[in-house]
């Protein structure tokens, strides 16, 4: 008989701490309390679950981590987050969240006809178009659902093609030891447009929780690129749920450099026909770090197209991981889906697990998936020395290149400038504090 799991510090905290209560959000009160007693129905995953077999969550979370009810934070140290993170390039609208509390006075949000944006907080009362109710089989969504604190609500009307874009900044920091919760909701009518950018910002010992929620309507896209730069104390708990309507697109786009343990779950499913999209990640991590992905593409209408493209850089102990499913469903004709996932290791003792996995039940489609994993291929480094090239330097023009395919479906060219040049520091950094040569 096996011997049972321990339940985490963490999760027995989460258990027994009361859900939120907030006068401003008041109307969530009973959603909270209802994903808090399912939370402590469920509990946490264990290794022995599938989706989590390579996220053993019990080395990450066996501290206290209580939900924090305060959101103090030096101005100093916040606004030095605010000025050199990579998408503060990003010519948008800015909406910061420091602790899992909007904060008015450092967001900066322009008007457009027909784009809504205001904070969860700041609706006195449920909205009729946001539907933010925790799925009731997702342990993570539950425990983010009853002790959600703030989070943006996005509506971009119909046929409205938005100019400008917004920048959601996540700050968490300078709370050791507790948890913050933030709950996204998007709302993309027919045949309009919208692009938004998300970044995740500080650190220190401290777990932040984050659900995003889509919905893209008929003839409608939503481009998405976020980027995860913490320290490498910070734990994140993400996930993007996504609906996609006929003739709608998705394009998500990725890059986990910062946390020491981040994990992603995204699900897309396509409600409409012919509809398409696109999830890519970049992994640059280091050290310890640990991030790991579970993607979902449900095709349960006929004609939709999907790509999934993961480049995955790990250096010294770090660990990457990827599952990936493209679950076709009966009557899904046409069906065009393609997942790859490439691992690179820089270091002898880094690692990078990957599960893609095909899910068939209708004829009539083209589906493939692969895998791969190795170093630096050297002849390829040898072709750059020996035309003078530095071996820091082509080393670090060969990583970028491996994760260039990812950023290179960033329509905004300044973001896509700053990804791939924080891609040759971000190697150029590492050989010099290993002391390689130049």
């Amino acid at each position: 008989m096996s011997k049972p799991i321990r339940r985490l510090a963490a999760e027995e905290t989460w258990r027994e701490a009361l859900p939120v209560r907030d006068a401003q959000t008041a109307w969530l009160d009973a959603a909270r309390a209802e994903a808090h007693a399912r939370f402590a129905e469920l509990g946490l995953p264990t290794p022995r679950t599938e989706n989590w077999r390579w996220s053993d969550i019990h080395r990450y979370l066996n501290a206290p981590y209580a939900p924090l009810a305060e959101a103090p934070l030096d101005n100093d140290v916040l606004q030095a987050l605010l000025q050199s993170h990579l998408l503060g390039v990003a010519d948008a609208s800015v909406m910061v969240f420091v602790n899992g509390r909007f904060s008015q006075q450092h967001s900066r949000i322009m008007e457009e006809e027909g784009v809504e944006i205001l904070a969860l907080s700041e609706a006195p009362v449920a909205i009729d178009w946001a539907d933010i109710a925790a799925d009731a089989d997702d342990a993570v969504d539950l425990l983010n659902m009853a002790h959600v604190t703030d989070g943006a609500l996005i509506r971009v009307r119909a046929g409205v093609d938005a100019s400008i874009p917004l920048l959601i900044v996540n700050v968490a920091a300078g709370a050791q030891g507790h948890s913050v919760a933030l709950r996204h909701f998007i709302r993309v009518e027919e045949g309009a447009h919208f692009t938004l950018f998300e970044a995740q910002l500080g650190g220190g010992d401290m777990v932040a929780s984050q659900i995003t929620r889509a919905i893209v309507h008929d003839d409608a896209s939503l481009t998405r690129v976020q980027v995860n730069e913490r320290d490498e104390a910070a734990i994140l708990l993400a996930a993007l749920k996504a609906e996609v309507g006929a003739h709608g697109a998705l394009h998500d786009t990725a890059l986990l450099t910062g946390g020491r343990y981040t994990r992603q779950n995204t699900q897309v499913a396509f409600t409409g026909d012919h509809a398409e999209a696109t999830a890519n990640a970049a992994y640059l991590l280091r050290g310890r770090q640990h991030a790991d992905t579970r993607l979902k593409v449900l095709h349960t209408q006929p004609h939709c197209t999907s790509r999934e493209t993961f480049r995955c850089v790990m250096d010294e102990h770090a660990r990457g991981a990827f599952q990936g499913l493209i679950h076709v469903f009966p009557g899904a004709a046409k069906t065009d889906g393609e997942m790859s996932a490439h691992g690179l290791l820089l270091g002898e003792d880094a690692e990078f697990d990957s599960k893609p996995e095909l899910e068939i039940y209708h004829d009539d489609v083209v589906c493939a998936h692969g895998s791969a994993v190795g170093a630096l291929d050297e002849q390829q480094l040898f072709y750059l020395r020996a035309r003078g090239v530095p071996e820091r330097t082509a080393r670090a023009m060969l990583v970028a290149a491996f994760v260039g395919e990812v950023f290179d479906a960033v329509d905004d060219e300044r973001v896509r400038e700053a990804l791939t040049a924080f891609a040759e520091r971000w190697l150029a950094d590492g050989t010099k504090a290993s002391g390689e040569a130049a």
